[in-house]
């Protein structure tokens, strides 16, 4: 079930893509500039079947999402309890006994 919805999740993803690309644009170059465009007085509530198809896909992507993510068959444990049985364990770093100083330092006594 996880591939199929994989599936249907790339699909819904490429229809998304191609009906934004297919809109026309709200505005026009004018008013990228500060120039008055058409878009100021023209009618602003009309939804064209692409912008209601967009919808529709744009919500249709998220559900998948997230049935995607519930779905995957890897992970089926929580991240929090995972977390917490890490930070609970006591780790120890090993601390070097002697340092030594490279060849070439200053504090190197010179003998000749």
């Amino acid at each position: 079930m996880y591939y199929f919805l994989l599936l249907i999740f790339v699909f819904i993803a490429l229809m998304l893509i191609v009906v934004v690309l297919l809109q026309r644009s709200r505005g026009d170059v004018g008013t990228a500039f500060g120039g008055m465009g058409q878009g100021v007085f023209g009618p602003g509530g009309v939804d064209t079947i692409l912008t209601k198809i967009t919808y529709w896909l744009g919500f249709s992507f998220m559900f998948v999402a997230i049935l995607l993510a519930l779905t995957h068959p890897s992970k089926k444990s929580s991240l929090i309890k995972d977390e917490g049985g890490r930070a609970s364990e006591k780790t120890q770093q090993s601390v070097p006994t002697k340092q030594t100083t490279p060849s070439g330092s200053p504090t190197e006594t010179k003998t000749k």
